[in-house]
């Protein structure tokens, strides 16, 4: 009841009332990795949909855009920033008072937002930005701290850079494609068994240059929970 009724309450547009119900859910309704009412507010109220067990900067208002995909089990670094839209270049002025409905001039948006989906197990580091270019970021990529991601990523990539480039995959194509296909992350987290396969090193090294991966389906998270 007392979740219904903060999720409720955060449709107060007022940052002091929308600060304390957040306060107050992070106390209630368990940590982030698995509070509903946290989700419940990010996807209703800011167009972001996160996934289980997912983490990080990706419940701070405002630095992820509306129509954003977050998969489970992923852990997203202080600063991350995704920008789903860009300032108008034919509109007379780029400024977003023009365009952006929060800032009063407007009842709905005049600039377009790009749906991005980001897979699951991906980690993004601290301050990186992905610009409206991306469409999709696949299942467990890492995004290096401060890069600047203008193109979609492949599942398991590892990039880095401004702007980003695949450096490397975290294991061989073929442990890849056994991966994708295992989908460990659809399963909560006391439904997988023994934990040491995830505590420990696997026992594929991951190649020194890049290789072509599989790559990532439209469908890599259509559902979220």
């Amino acid at each position: 009841m007392i979740r219904r009724v903060l999720v409720k309450l955060y449709g107060i547009r007022r940052a002091r009332v929308r600060s304390m119900v957040l306060w107050l859910l992070r106390r209630t309704d368990g940590d982030e990795f698995t509070s509903s009412a946290l989700r419940e507010i990010f996807k209703r109220y800011w167009g972001v949909e996160i996934g289980m067990y997912t983490h990080g900067g990706c419940f701070a208002p405002w630095m992820i855009d509306r129509d954003t995909t977050i998969g489970r089990y992923c852990s997203i670094a202080a600063g991350v920033r995704v920008v789903n839209h860009n300032h108008p270049l034919t509109f007379k002025s780029t400024s977003g008072l023009f365009f952006n409905p929060a800032l009063g001039l407007t009842d709905r948006w005049l600039v377009e937002h790009r749906p991005l989906e980001i897979g699951s197990d991906v980690w993004i580091g601290a301050n990186a930005v992905i610009l409206p270019e991306v469409n999709r970021i696949g299942h467990g990529a890492v995004i290096g701290a401060g890069a600047v991601v203008n193109r979609d990523v492949p599942p398991y990539a590892v990039v880095l850079g401004n702007p980003a480039r695949v450096v490397k995959y975290r294991f061989s194509e073929q442990t890849i494609a056994k991966l994708l296909a295992e989908r460990w992350w659809d399963r909560d987290i006391n439904q997988l068994g023994d934990l040491s396969a995830f505590q420990n090193p696997m026992t594929d090294e991951a190649p020194e240059a890049p290789v072509p991966a599989p790559a990532a389906t439209s469908s890599q998270t259509s559902t979220v929970r």
